[in-house]
């Protein structure tokens, strides 16, 4: 009896083993994270900082070039969205003097801006940073932005730092 027992167990077992089953959905995400990624070049015309409160410049210059783009988004099963926006300048992009006609050309090469929006169930936080960096007969002018932007989930602003550039140096 004893052997017969030993040689059913494994039968038993298998017989008893749980079968797979598919999972609760409403348990589990109902679909992966998705991500997206898109790339544009956008053209500026006499795109306008103003530099009149830097003594050194003091005036309006305005940009004129291309800069690409590239958004990237992820999309989680909760329904946030995470943005990351980064720029390149084209090495050709200058500005001018409104008044002087002083002509400024861009040092792409340290000139990285970029942008992140993340919308949560809580609400959202937007932040963009950029330094660009300009030359002029081996002056250097960084036109800064620094922007903040935090809304609760009844989109209700809970922070800011308004889009201003500062003009530094010249």
């Amino acid at each position: 009896m004893r052997c017969l027992s030993l040689t059913l167990l494994p039968l038993f077992l298998v017989a008893c083993d749980r079968q797979p089953v598919a999972p609760d959905q409403a348990l589990g995400p109902q679909f992966q994270a998705t991500h997206s990624e898109v790339t544009d070049i956008f053209d500026l015309v006499d795109d306008p900082a103003d530099c009149t409160a830097n003594p050194r410049i003091g005036e309006v210059v305005l940009e004129t070039g291309h800069i690409a783009v590239v958004v990237r988004t992820t999309t989680a099963s909760s329904g946030n969205v995470n943005v990351t926006g980064f720029m390149t300048y084209d090495p050709s992009n200058y500005m001018v003097g409104q008044t002087s006609g002083r002509v400024w050309t861009i040092d792409a090469a340290r000139t990285h801006p970029f942008f992140s929006d993340n919308v949560h169930g809580a609400g959202e936080s937007f932040q963009a940073v950029s330094d660009e960096y300009w030359i002029s007969d081996g002056v250097q002018l960084v036109l800064r932005v620094n922007t903040h932007l935090t809304m609760n989930a009844n989109g209700t602003v809970a922070a800011e730092r308004p889009l201003v550039y500062e003009c530094i140096g010249g």
